[in-house]
């Protein structure tokens, strides 16, 4: 797995999140794996909503890694969120020329993250 530089990593993040309160929103692939997770964490599209765009350089796992499925490279980050370490896997998409920002995956870390930037 490829390790991105702190700036990378910040450029990242902050065109992530400008896409997503820019009036496209986020979009939140439905997968069987999120919802139990979601739903222990008692958390609504809006909070998690909340949870990503709070993400910061030190949540950075891995990445970017090519997207296997579809153009474009994914990146993973973690975040405890009431005791539970989350993994986190977002993705910047290009549709006719429009940006959308994808959570690919937001569900409890079956495996322990690494954090090259945690302190």
């Amino acid at each position: 797995m490829s390790t991105a530089s702190e700036p990378q990593v910040s450029s990242f993040l902050k065109e992530f999140k400008e896409i997503v309160t820019s009036g496209s929103g986020l979009l939140v692939i439905p997968r069987a794996a999120k919802n139990p997770t979601i739903t222990m964490l008692g958390l609504t599209k809006k909070t998690v909503e909340l949870e990503i765009l709070g993400l910061s350089v030190t949540d950075y796992s891995s990445g970017p890694v090519p997207d296997r499925d579809r153009p474009g490279e994914l990146w993973i980050f973690g975040k405890e969120i009431n005791g539970h370490e989350i993994y986190i896997k977002l993705k910047i998409a290009e549709i006719k020329d429009t940006k959308i920002a994808k959570c690919i995956s937001f569900h409890e870390a079956e495996f322990s993250l690494k954090y090259p930037f945690k302190k």
